[in-house]
């Protein structure tokens, strides 16, 4: 605390009247009590911010804490919207596969008809071909003879 009494004295010892002194040290003391900040002040004011910073910690935490919710939530979304569309390309490449399939059958079964069809034909002109060499022989035998 600041001695106000020995700055009275030093005061009177310079030449101020008592009455002068004691304005002279008051007016200093009311200055002093309103513009300058004493060690209270600054420990006031180091809680002060010490508990602001805890707030700020406090309120950035929970900012972090929401941003990886909001970031787990994203990827869960994506991973959601990854999984439908895995789902979809299976779903039209099974979709894709089963029309090759019954396109392929279908060929086939158009082929064997084809191999059928070209196989009675060719039976047929065999046959006609056999039966007509028996005719052309039995003529030729028939003229010989």
């Amino acid at each position: 605390m600041i001695h106000v009494l020995r700055y009275t004295e030093e005061l009177e010892k310079v030449g101020f009247s008592t009455e002068q002194a004691k304005k002279s040290v008051q007016l200093w003391m009311d200055l002093m009590d309103q513009n300058f900040a004493t060690k209270a002040d600054f420990k006031e004011h180091y809680f002060m911010t010490k508990t602001d910073l805890k707030d700020v910690q406090n309120e950035m935490k929970e900012l972090k804490n929401e941003i990886k919710s909001g970031m787990n939530e994203f990827k869960n979304e994506i991973k959601s919207e990854m999984n439908e569309f895995r789902n979809e390309i299976k779903s039209e490449m099974n979709e894709f596969r089963n029309e090759i399939k019954s396109a392929v059958l279908e060929s086939r079964s158009d082929f064997k008809s084809d191999i059928k069809d070209l196989e009675q034909r060719m039976t047929v002109r065999f046959g006609v071909m056999f039966a007509a060499s028996i005719g052309i022989i039995s003529a030729l035998i028939t003229f010989k003879s």
